[in-house]
């Protein structure tokens, strides 16, 4: 079981480390500029207004929030929508911004556009906006980059590390107890075994029941296994065979049986109730550090007080990401478990029976 366990986590982590790579190429597919190679773009030359008498423009800004100064953002792509353009434009029309983040598009009919802002790397975003006849309407945009697997994890800070192993320990082990308890159910049917194993005993035929048990496998079989080679062991020795002797031979066997049931579950029980101590205490650390620089810079942007305090709580809700599943697979697991273990007590119960009470009167 414990290469097993090695195979599963190496094998998580290259699973991982291909997702992580596949949402960061989904990104780069984001927002492509809608006009085709080698077309120009509508942009109307600063100065000209709302071109012909009667239309209007929009003009604006595109900037990137998530830094700590605005940066402008040189190349969005500006779509302008509305069925008030000409039917031989499609009802669109686009232009990119400059260098300067500056956008301008003009000739445009009176009444309400919807403007999208799109660039690679970044969430696109829609508004409205109403064009008056001969005026200017200004429509500043700021876009946020989108998020991805990696974006999250290094926004987490340092606790990040123990996160990830939680999360990976996680999904190996409940893997490798689902397959584990799997392994364990007896090759046969419990109602066919103990229908088997019966038929045989009340015919005087012990060594069969034993072939049976051991055709069977897993520990209900070994379990009853161990009490009919003792009542074996006990007739071949001619010596008088007692409940008691047949039952210290089967507690003896599920001494050993047993445990296999229950080994690596401790790990699953500390993962789930670590990981969320993990993630406050990121969410704890980075509120201290979002407080210390509102402390140094003041408190005139409300938008850094917002920013580190979302990053601070994106550990809390990672680490109960974690803890949700892996305590409701742990559950499932104890649930079957114990469900094996009482299969195995009224098996062996009604198979010690058997053997003393009902045994063949030769015997």
């Amino acid at each position: 079981m414990k290469k097993l366990g090695f195979v599963l986590i190496a094998g998580l982590i290259l699973v991982m480390c291909a997702f992580v790579f596949a949402q960061e190429e989904a990104t780069e597919a984001i927002a492509e500029p809608a006009t085709m190679e080698g077309e120009a773009p509508a942009l109307t030359a600063p100065g000209m207004g709302g071109g012909a008498p009667g239309l209007g423009l929009i003009k604006g800004k595109s900037t990137d929030t998530q830094t700590p100064r605005a940066n402008n953002i040189e190349g969005a792509e500006i779509l302008v929508e509305s069925e008030l353009l000409l039917a031989d434009e499609g009802g669109k029309r686009t232009t990119t911004s400059d260098s300067a983040g500056n956008y301008e598009i003009g000739n445009l009919p009176p009444g309400e556009y919807a403007v999208t802002v799109s660039k690679k790397e970044y969430d696109p975003t829609t508004d409205y906006v109403t064009v008056t006849a001969g005026g200017e309407s200004f429509h500043d945009v700021r876009l946020y980059k989108t998020d991805t697997v990696m974006s999250y994890f290094w926004k987490t800070g340092p606790i990040r590390w123990p996160l990830l192993l939680c999360s990976i320990l996680g999904l190996t082990y409940i893997i490798e107890r689902g397959i584990s308890i799997y392994k364990l159910r007896p090759k046969i049917k419990v109602e066919q075994l103990v229908q088997r194993v019966t038929d045989s005993l009340r015919a005087g035929n012990v060594m069969e029941a034993v072939s049976i048990c051991e055709e069977a496998g897993g520990p209900l079989a070994n379990v009853v296994k161990a009490g009919l080679l003792r009542y074996s062991q006990r007739v071949i020795e001619e010596k008088s065979v007692s409940k008691d002797d047949i039952t210290e031979a089967v507690d003896e066997a599920a001494l050993i049986e047993l445990p296999l049931y229950e080994r690596n579950m401790v790990v699953l029980s500390t993962i789930y109730q670590i990981s969320p101590m993990f993630g406050l205490l990121g969410t704890v650390s980075g509120m201290v550090r979002a407080f210390t620089v509102i402390a140094l810079k003041g408190n005139g942007d409300p938008q850094l007080l917002a920013g580190g305090i979302s990053e601070a709580l994106l550990t809390t809700v990672i680490g109960l990401t974690i803890a949700i599943p892996v305590m409701v697979f742990y559950q499932f697991f104890m649930s079957v478990i114990d469900r094996q273990i009482l299969e195995i007590q009224q098996v062996s119960t009604d198979i010690i029976n058997t053997l003393v009470v009902e045994r063949p009167s030769e015997k």
